[in-house]
């Protein structure tokens, strides 16, 4: 270009998408990256764990002292259904049930280092799968998925924080 003539302007970007398009936009990506992720939980299953065991444990390990009811209401489940799997994860050896101390008719769940160690086996697997799936991104790419999942974390983060009793 000759000195002295200016450079054609860049092209103008996109607009910036509002809550509702990075909304749909999350809607559209989450369900085919939670597909991947338990296809890949599936896969390393062993034996007498079955996937609603182990998010029953996944569950536990995250909210330690839930109750069965806790449990059953987020795998969406009745409560003996819950209470059954509870009793295998118990026999198993995966989860230990104590009475509360503030209130005698409840139990709250635990996961011991049984359970432990097979949420470890297989996140560290899981996590090695999406590596994989991930691998032949650019840094920039990764650095703005990275960057992205920072944001969905905060902003889920504050509805987890909200108190269920809570009236609006």
């Amino acid at each position: 270009m000759p000195a002295g003539v200016p450079a054609d302007p860049p092209p103008p970007s996109a607009p910036a998408p509002d809550a509702q398009a990075a909304a749909q936009q999350v809607m559209r990506v989450l369900p085919r990256a939670m597909d991947a992720m338990r296809r890949a939980m599936r896969s390393q299953l062993d034996g007498p764990l079955t996937v609603p065991q182990f998010r029953g444990l996944n569950f536990i390990n995250r909210e330690p002292g839930s109750s069965v009811s806790a449990l059953a209401g987020f795998l969406g489940v009745t409560l003996a259904t819950a209470s059954a799997m509870v009793d295998r994860l118990v026999r198993a050896g995966h989860l230990q049930s104590r009475g509360s101390l503030s209130d005698r008719r409840r139990s709250e769940l635990y996961i011991n280092d049984s359970g432990k160690a097979v949420l470890e086996r297989m996140h560290r697997q899981t996590r090695a799968d999406l590596a994989r799936a991930l691998q032949g991104r650019s840094p920039a790419e990764l650095q703005a998925l990275v960057d992205g999942l920072v944001v969905l974390d905060a902003a889920f983060a504050r509805v987890d924080a909200t108190p269920e009793t809570e009236s609006p």
